[in-house]
């Protein structure tokens, strides 16, 4: 069968149709691109010549509860205008000579310890971006060795201002930096979202089946997962709104009428009063559950023993939420801000809006 003839017209124009010139350079105003995907492009850039590392951020990554300490220091290299650009805090970190972080030290290349930091000066025992180290024969008689060591010894161990690590270390010419009060996991997933912007966060450890090591089990091309309460943590110390606000999002998801009372009970929860506020809310919705029922009497002889430090901030807060519920004329103070990240003394004496009774009405019949 012979085609279909064209038009002349339709000839003509086609001819006179001026072909594309692919050689010519795109305008970057032709192409509409996210900043990740600008940083990202930049990154990638800067690999090809070797600009790519400016400093390496060294944090422990393994909790020890026989030696009550945090161990397995871990390496994470980083570029230094990715993150000034996202972070205020890196900013201002990466551009001193010395660091105005505290919890941040420069790496040395010798110290005087390599068994790590204690779990007080570290700051956060119940973190849970902390894998557990796993006690052998070894270990428990590396343990029973060290109970023999001299107290003058130990506390020449103590000091982190001294503390590097000895051994195989990768040669890059970069700075180094000791970051004590952090865990790897954490700091690498603050690391990957100010590179991309993408978090994902583990479920907590109180709710029932959480297994936070196989959920980390992932690809390089995925985020790694991280516990939103530990980088609620660490967003407030970085002061960075908008990633506290999705970790403590995070938080509130996970918690239930089986958990909330474990976690109001947390260490975590007696530092920030946004946390607190929030767990109280998820208890007064459950108060008549089983569940609440039967575990709260338990909460209850824990504060009235002294147990737990912010024991009054949680009978205050309960009973300032039951005043608003039952008796809104009542004027209470207002609910912890989500950027509410210090600690807040107690609310005082409440306040009732008194109201003037009304005269009564004198009605005259004629």
């Amino acid at each position: 069968m012979r085609p279909y003839p064209r038009s002349r017209s339709f000839q003509a124009k086609s001819l006179n149709r001026p072909f594309p010139d692919y050689s010519a350079p795109i305008s970057n105003s032709t192409i509409l691109m996210s900043p990740n995907q600008a940083r990202i492009n930049a990154l990638l850039r800067k690999s090809l010549i070797g600009e790519l590392l400016d400093t390496q951020f060294y944090l422990f990554s393994v909790r020890s509860k026989h030696k009550g300490s945090v161990t397995n220091l871990q390496a994470l290299f980083a570029n230094d205008e990715a993150l000034a650009t996202c972070s205020e805090y890196f900013s201002s970190l990466l551009s001193e000579k010395t660091p105005n972080d505290p919890a941040v030290v420069e790496f040395q290349d010798y110290h005087a310890c390599e068994g790590g930091i204690s779990l007080d000066e570290y700051g956060y025992e119940s973190d849970s971006d902390l894998d557990e180290e796993e006690e052998t024969d070894e270990t428990v008689q590396d343990n029973e060795k060290s109970a023999e060591v001299p107290a003058e010894r130990v506390s020449q161990t103590a000091s982190v201002k001294n503390f590097a690590t000895k051994g195989m270390q990768r040669i890059i010419p970069s700075r180094r930096v000791l970051v004590t009060d952090t865990a790897f996991n954490t700091w690498q997933a603050l690391l990957d979202y100010m590179y991309t912007d993408e978090i994902v966060f583990a479920p907590l450890r109180s709710q029932a089946g959480s297994k936070l090591k196989t959920a980390r089990r992932r690809s390089l091309g995925e985020a790694l997962p991280c516990s939103p309460k530990s980088m609620y943590r660490l967003a407030c110390k970085i002061k960075h709104d908008k990633l506290q606000a999705k970790a403590l999002a995070a938080i509130r998801s996970n918690l239930t009428e089986h958990n909330v009372l474990q976690e109001i009970s947390s260490s975590l929860t007696s530092r920030f009063p946004a946390i607190l506020e929030m767990e109280i809310e998820i208890l007064f919705q459950n108060i008549v559950t089983p569940t609440i029922m039967k575990d709260f009497p338990t909460l209850i002889q824990r504060i009235a023993g002294a147990n737990l430090p912010h024991g009054a901030d949680i009978l205050t807060k309960l009973h300032e939420r039951m005043l608003r519920q039952h008796y809104p004329r009542i004027s209470s103070p207002a609910p912890a801000s989500e950027n509410e990240c210090n600690s807040s003394p107690l609310s005082g004496p409440f306040k009732f809006n008194w109201e003037e009774p009304r005269k009564p009405v004198t009605v005259t019949f004629t």
